[in-house]
């Protein structure tokens, strides 16, 4: 073959190739278009249930008063990430802002989606919090979690990608227990405390650490670290009403 044709021939390839990617891209585009709507009603509806779930805990200590859950204001979830950017996990939120690249900051364990306001006849009287926990094992872990003075009302997995039979558990009602109202878990009394102890061990505060689940040390830490950033700034944030 001379050298003309086999330019040719590659000039016909590249092209033929070009072609075969832009077709496969546009089916994937509508692929996408046509199932992005149905995943986020999907993902809403589930962090829809999930909000009833933490406010009926409240129920409990609200007996007799109309409770619901309303949108709080449009830059609510701003606000937290903001806050979550200037703080360093660990270290007492009065040492200052901090630059985000250059610490661990909360921002780097969590990231707030959504905020909604727990109303009891029609009184704000706490906070839903729709979330993502950023290091999980397989990744984020998406989840929804209540406060009601400064209390966590209980949480809710609302997606995951870990491993089975040992993080994946975070959504068993074993591990989402651990944060049930009566359990009266709010922001450890030290900062520097994680917001877990490991099986086998002993809390250092009680009412400020939950047992790790056995086996999935690293699920239960991202969980509670994306918890305690979210105390932290349901405390000090100036969210509470």
């Amino acid at each position: 073959m001379s050298s003309e044709k086999k330019e040719r021939s590659f000039v016909v390839d590249a092209v033929i190739l070009c072609l075969i990617t832009l077709i496969l891209g546009g089916i994937l585009a509508g692929v996408y278009m046509v199932t992005k709507k149905p995943i986020e009603n999907a993902q809403a509806k589930t962090d829809n249930e999930a909000c009833e779930v933490v406010l009926k805990a409240v129920e409990k200590v609200a007996a007799g008063m109309e409770l619901k859950v309303a949108d709080d204001a449009a830059d609510a979830a701003e606000k937290a990430n903001k806050f979550l950017q200037e703080h360093v996990i660990d270290k007492s939120s009065a040492e200052g802002k901090v630059n985000e690249e250059s610490a661990d900051s909360y921002s780097k364990h969590v990231v707030v989606s959504t905020v909604k306001k727990i109303q009891a006849d029609g009184q704000d009287v706490g906070h839903v919090y729709i979330a993502d926990a950023k290091k999980g094992y397989g990744g984020s872990i998406s989840f929804v979690m209540g406060v009601c003075g400064g209390v966590v009302t209980g949480i809710e997995i609302t997606n995951q990608s870990e491993t089975a039979g040992l993080g994946a558990n975070c959504t068993s009602e074993e591990f989402k227990s651990k944060f049930n109202f009566e359990k009266g878990i709010k922001y450890p009394s030290s900062d520097s405390l994680p917001m877990y102890f490991k099986v086998g061990t002993t809390p250092k505060d009680p009412q400020g650490q939950i047992e790790a689940m056995s086996g999935a040390t690293v699920t239960s830490r991202a969980i509670t670290n994306a918890v305690k950033g979210i105390l932290l700034y349901d405390k000090e944030g100036g969210v509470q009403g």
